[in-house]
C-alpha cells in the first residue's frame, strides 16, 4: 500500500488532466497513448474526476472564443 506521502496531490492530478486533455485537443492519440490515458484514469478515481473537469473546462473555453470579444466585454460600461 502507497503511504499517504507518496500519493499525487489533487493539483498534480489536475496538471496531469490538463495535460491529457490538451493532447486529445491537439491530434488523435496514437494506441499507446490511448493505452496509458486509459490506465491512468484506472489508476485512482480521482482522476476521472479530474479528466472530467478539464475536458469541460476546455469545451467552456471553446464555447466562449466562438463566441468572441463581444463575449467578454461588460455590457455596464456601454
Amino acid at each position: 500500500m502507497a503511504q499517504i506521502e507518496d500519493r499525487e496531490s489533487s493539483a498534480q492530478i489536475n496538471d496531469a488532466a490538463a495535460l491529457w486533455v490538451a493532447r486529445i485537443e491537439a491530434r488523435p492519440l496514437s494506441p499507446e497513448e490511448d493505452s496509458a490515458l486509459e490506465a491512468w484514469l484506472a489508476a485512482d478515481s480521482r482522476r476521472q474526476g479530474a479528466f472530467a473537469r478539464a475536458w469541460a473546462a476546455s469545451i467552456h473555453m471553446a464555447k466562449a472564443q466562438a463566441l468572441g470579444r463581444d463575449f467578454f466585454t461588460d455590457p455596464d460600461q456601454n
